[in-house]
């Protein structure tokens, strides 16, 4: 497509109404083919190619400046951030022991109220049975005193920590772990393995007899 004149429409509009010529006689194309035909397809289908090398190498040139402004953008902006980045990790790897000794500390504090809550409840439930009326009257107190320490658990138990709790994996039999998600989701596995045989598929170096894989050559208009 040649540009000419000062009325030439800028280059999206021009390779729109381009683009679109080209559709327009490739539409309705059928699956009967003679010579003639085969050559006048040919020819299109080179024009749809120029077309879009042509098109993109516009599109590229646009966008050129954006890109190059949003880099701007981000090199201006990202030193500020990555010592912020590089500043947080520092303070959180301070923060990271201490809070684990103060967490494991009130744990043990929660635990202690637990076992004491516990051992109060026992008391006053043997007490309710004594026929003494002092024992009874003790068991009240203990029974209070059991409900006290199980609040006081409790309390320690929902106490912000300041950390972050998260889980990660450790595999230690990859045959079973294999086996077990090949299981739980086939369809993950079956997408690994097509990318991996039609990776192979492409390479005449790596196209050989793989087990369960058949490679079968097919023809596509170049």
């Amino acid at each position: 497509m040649t540009q000419k004149g000062h009325n030439t429409p800028p280059p999206f509009e021009a390779w729109s109404l381009h683009i679109e010529d080209l559709f327009n006689i490739a539409n309705g194309i059928g699956e009967a083919i003679n010579d003639e035909q085969e050559q006048a397809l040919d020819e299109l289908l080179d024009e749809f190619r120029k077309a879009k090398k042509e098109a993109d190498k516009e599109r590229a040139a646009e966008k050129k400046p954006h890109d190059d402004a949003a880099k701007a953008v981000q090199a201006k902006w990202k030193p500020l951030l990555d010592r912020c980045d590089i500043a947080a990790e520092a303070i959180k790897k301070a923060l990271t022991p201490y809070r684990t000794a103060k967490q494991r500390a009130i744990d043990e504090a929660a635990r202690k109220a637990r076992e004491e809550a516990e051992a109060a409840r026992q008391a006053a439930l043997t007490a309710f049975q004594s026929d003494d009326l002092d024992d009874r009257f003790e068991a009240e107190a203990k029974a209070q005193q059991a409900k006290a320490l199980q609040v006081q658990a409790n309390k320690l138990d929902r106490r912000p920590t300041g950390l972050r709790t998260y889980w990660e994996a450790e595999i230690t039999d990859r045959k079973a772990a294999l086996l077990h998600y090949l299981a739980e989701q086939p369809e993950m596995f079956t997408g690994l393995i097509q990318q991996l045989a039609d990776k192979d598929a492409r390479n005449e170096a790596t196209r050989r007899v793989i087990p369960g894989i058949i490679f079968h050559e097919r023809k596509v208009a170049a």
